[in-house]
């Protein structure tokens, strides 16, 4: 993926949470041959970037896995047309968007153990993103569903990717004046739809109300 400067986001934080907030991920292989594969992934932080995911045991991507094969991983965050009709000067239609790839090479994840904690973490980041505020209206596992997924293991391929590339693409209107992304920010805020409210907050975290940049 072709990154402009202006658009690079090198912070490893701010690269984890924004897959954190977009969890669904496009796997992606050449080893033995071109293979795909969607699934949602749970990343970790320690001295870098930590991918844990899994795919169904029949997926032929699951064979590439356990020959260890050197997989992307292609994030796609929110995004939205910008009209130029908000600007405060003359401009053409463009996007705002966040795309992520992480590359590394894939470890098959075998204990039945470390599997089964990562399904209930996945399902716990899930619920706790689902209903943020409300613990109570989260779905918890209980033991049909515990034995349910422990009857599943066998059926599943696990793996982890330590991340060896990190490529982070945000465009948020850094190309634009000042003027151009309060407009921007202004007409995204009084919109309905969640995607446009979702990257108003993403403008929100970078630029002022006179849409400088903060910091």
């Amino acid at each position: 993926m072709y990154v402009d400067p202006d658009y690079a986001e090198p912070d490893l934080d701010e690269v984890t949470r924004l897959i954190e907030a977009q969890p669904f991920a496009t796997l992606v292989t050449d080893q033995p041959e071109l293979r795909i594969a969607h699934v949602p992934v749970q990343v970790r932080r320690d001295d870098g970037i930590q991918i844990v995911a899994h795919v169904a045991g029949l997926d032929p991507f699951a064979e590439s896995i356990r020959q260890r094969a050197r997989i992307l991983i292609s994030v796609l965050g929110p995004s939205v047309y910008v009209s130029p009709a908000w600007y405060a000067s003359r401009g053409l239609p463009t996007y705002n968007f966040v795309a992520i790839e992480l590359r590394g090479q894939a470890e098959p994840l075998d204990d039945p153990d470390a599997v089964r904690a990562h399904l209930m973490r996945l399902v716990q980041d899930h619920e706790q993103a689902l209903n943020p505020g409300d613990q109570k209206a989260r779905w918890r596992v209980d033991d049909w569903a515990r034995d349910r997924t422990t009857g599943l293991l066998p059926e599943l391929q696990a793996f982890t990717l330590r991340v060896e590339q990190v490529t982070a693409k945000v465009k948020m209107g850094q190309n634009r004046t000042e003027g151009d992304r309060v407009g921007t920010m202004a007409a995204l805020h009084e919109s309905p739809r969640t995607d446009h409210q979702v990257v108003q907050g993403l403008m929100r975290a970078r630029y002022d109300d006179q849409g400088g940049v903060k910091g």
